[in-house]
């Protein structure tokens, strides 16, 4: 997932306060070792295949994903990942992922927005973007 990483890296450094969420599923719903978690996803990736699409058809601007345990739906999250990865490959001038999820452990009536200033990963942490999030 280097080319993850190195988005995180490029990632505008405007966060300067607030706190990092930390990665509470790693070791249950996805491997906490970096390296193995790194193969794991390669390997999703890299099973992944298809034609991908065509020139006429443009670069996609969306990713829609499952987001359960990666032993269930690690292979099907693959083929999303893939298109962003190429997505990305194609596009140099892509810098921003939005990731929109549900709420497991609290009702809303709307939309949240978290007020961390990074993301905990075992391939490494996230920098949110605070001027887009504000």
């Amino acid at each position: 997932m280097n080319w993850l990483r190195k988005m995180s890296t490029n990632a505008p450094s405007s966060a300067t306060s607030g706190y990092k969420r930390r990665a509470s599923h790693a070791g249950s719903w996805y491997r906490s070792n970096s390296d193995d978690l790194d193969d794991e996803l390669e390997g999703y990736l890299s099973n992944a295949s298809g034609p991908g699409w065509t020139e006429d058809e443009g670069v996609p601007n969306a990713c829609i994903s499952p987001h359960a345990g990666f032993a269930y739906s690690g292979p099907t999250a693959g083929y999303s990942f893939a298109a962003l990865k190429e997505a990305i490959e194609r596009n140099g001038e892509l810098s921003t992922i939005v990731i929109l999820h549900p709420s497991h452990h609290v009702y809303l009536n709307g939309l949240a927005v978290s007020g961390a200033s990074a993301i905990e990963t075992p391939l490494g942490d996230l920098t949110i973007d605070a001027d887009l999030r504000s």
